[in-house]
């Protein structure tokens, strides 16, 4: 007999495995509808199938009904993911012109036929600046369009805004408008990570007031549970003003710790040694420099032990799931992002729609922010930024090392990263570090950076 493809098994819409299964208390959860949270939320399905999405919400004022779990479109592999996600009632799609140059959009557009597209959201993003035009904003988004086959767009985003004023862009405002005349486009929307280094305003600042522009119908922002007042701030702002809100980079670190040997250097300390020695250091200042990182590195190892101990802790899918859920107990945050490239992922996410935060996970995520506080870059943080004398964009760059090593997004973050040109964390070798003490959260910058830099680059 012949056995099915994804694709067979994508129509049927079946469940393709058993949802994976996560041990400890620090997991617990339930899957009751939250209905009693916020009077926008309504079930999307009367059989209570626990392999799809339970929960929706109303999206501010667009008038549509969004699954509280929504798909990140950056790393799509294939576009029956994209099917596997419909067939489960998630039905807001993100995506962007950048992601995969335009890859993501096409995979939406493979997979358009086998959805309703009025039961979907679908977003773009573009990168706007200063010398862009109305007719400039209006071509790229007809091939944004047409590569996700779609004779409309629910909404279009601009993409990482960094400064108040590019939301007065008037080529941005008049091809909206005009897009919307012809039918092509149903509402406008804005993100932001914060500033790209010592230059821009923060993500609170920017969404706040497109919040109070009235243009703007969605806002797409930080917040996770380490990194939450600004996020709060912007919630309140579209609450006030009935502007959508959906939430990304909601799982905010990492659970690894990274040995090193001092007698015997190898990997990217081996590397940062010598691209010490070809900065201009003596090995005796680089080897004094590495010295430092690893009493760092077994003060932060005393710290977290007993954390990693205590939880159990063996994979990062904890931390990923317990932080949506956090997310999800906010009535405010309309939808979640998750990037779920994969089918895996999407079971993961999907399975999490609807549940409730257990005093369990708040006790796992309190003890977490305790020992892991100086070693998450916040995103869109710049505290550091004014004390770099190379002016790099820190927090921009630790955004995209994050994309590498945790979104699967390895070659948009190298090639992003490739696009800072001189601008890149090289020039942290042979520097005397005056952004150390800069951090708020006691984080080491530079030894991050060099790490970020092994990552994201070939040299």
């Amino acid at each position: 007999m012949k056995s099915k493809s994804r694709s067979d098994i994508s129509k049927t819409a079946v469940s393709r495995r058993k949802f994976i299964g996560i041990s400890g208390a620090a997991l617990a959860g339930t899957t009751l509808p939250m209905c009693s949270r916020n009077k926008s939320v309504t079930k999307t399905s009367i059989d209570k199938d626990p392999d799809k999405i339970k929960i929706t919400h109303a999206l501010g004022r667009t008038g549509f009904q969004a699954s509280d779990i929504s798909m990140g479109c950056g790393s799509i592999k294939e576009s029956n993911v994209v099917r596997y996600a419909y067939d489960k009632g998630i039905n807001y799609f993100d995506t962007a012109e950048t992601y995969g140059n335009g890859d993501s959009e096409r995979k939406i557009g493979e997979a358009m036929e086998f959805m309703e597209r009025k039961r979907i959201f679908i977003t773009t993003k573009l990168a706007i600046g200063e010398t862009d035009t109305e007719e400039t904003i209006v071509e790229r988004f007809g091939k944004c369009r047409e590569r996700m086959k779609t004779d409309y767009v629910d909404a279009l985003f601009m993409h990482s805004v960094t400064d108040v004023q590019l939301l007065k862009n008037a080529g941005f405002h008049a091809a909206v408008g005009r897009l919307k005349t012809d039918g092509r486009l149903k509402h406008a929307g804005v993100s932001s990570h914060g500033p790209g280094g010592s230059e821009g305003e923060s993500m609170e600042k920017v969404l706040c007031a497109a919040a109070e522009d009235g243009r703007f119908d969605l806002m797409l922002l930080v917040y996770n549970f380490m990194n939450k007042e600004a996020g709060e701030k912007v919630l309140s702002a579209c609450k006030e003003n009935n502007v959508g809100t959906t939430a990304m980079k909601t799982s905010p670190g990492v659970l690894e710790v990274t040995p090193f040997d001092p007698e015997n250097p190898a990997g990217e300390y081996a590397d940062h040694i010598e691209r010490m020695l070809k900065r201009g250091m003596t090995r005796e200042q680089a080897n004094e420099r590495i010295k430092n990182w690893v009493e760092a590195q077994k003060e932060s190892e005393e710290k977290t032990g007993p954390f990693m101990k205590k939880y159990g802790i063996k994979t990062e899918e904890q931390l990923r799931r317990s932080s949506i859920q956090w997310v999800l107990n906010n009535p405010d945050m309309q939808t979640i992002t998750v990037s779920t490239p994969d089918y895996d992922r999407i079971d993961e996410a999907v399975s999490l729609s609807g549940t409730r935060f257990s005093d369990a996970q708040q006790s796992f995520l309190r003890d977490y922010q305790e020992a892991f506080n100086d070693r998450y870059c916040r995103h869109g943080c710049n505290a550091c930024a004014a004390t770099c004398s190379h002016r790099l964009p820190v927090s921009t760059i630790m955004r995209y090392a994050q994309y590498y090593r945790y979104q699967g997004r390895e070659k948009y973050a190298m090639a992003k990263y490739a696009g800072l040109g001189e601008r890149n964390a090289l020039s942290c070798a042979a520097c005397d570090a005056a952004c150390k003490n800069a951090c708020p959260h006691a984080i080491d910058v530079q030894a991050n950076m060099l790490r970020a830099h092994s990552l994201l680059s070939m040299a």
